[in-house]
């Protein structure tokens, strides 16, 4: 249940409104709370029993999320990390690695060998391993670029 402590109660459904200066202790049902108003013990109360608080201006980002693999591992394209309402568990560089991983994907196979890549995926690979590329160059400009195993 969302509760917001504010000075102009709403009828919003499923919202419990509760007016700033009748704090009388924390609602323990409560997953969300919203206090629109300068209240420290209302604050506090909440974040003591472990439960999400914010100001009503900006939304609390979790911090409690998955990593980018634990994302993809559950099945979830990595292109969509950080799930909404979730901050960012991974560094930048883990995320660019899953997204190039995973559009290598196409009908269930990976193509692994760079010289039968398509020309999108072949640009990932080569991103991905580090290797600068023209970005309007050709496809066998590119596959050159590949270097020899």
């Amino acid at each position: 249940m969302k509760v917001i402590y504010s000075d102009t109660p709403g009828s919003e459904a499923g919202v419990c409104y509760r007016l700033l200066d009748e704090f009388f202790g924390v609602i323990s049902s409560a997953k969300e709370v919203v206090v629109d108003g300068d209240k420290p013990n209302i604050i506090e109360a909440y974040k003591r029993a472990g439960i999400i608080v914010t100001d009503g201006k900006a939304p609390a980002l979790r911090e409690d999320g998955p990593t980018v693999a634990e994302f993809v591992e559950a099945g979830y394209q990595a292109s969509a990390y950080p799930p909404a309402g979730y901050v960012s568990r991974s560094a930048q560089e883990e995320i660019d690695a899953a997204v190039a991983a995973q559009s290598l994907l196409k009908d269930g196979n990976v193509e692994t060998d760079p010289l039968k890549m398509k020309v999108p995926e072949l640009k990932e690979w080569l991103t991905a391993k580090g290797i600068a590329f023209d970005a309007t160059a050709k496809k066998e400009d590119l596959q050159a670029l590949v270097p020899a195993e």
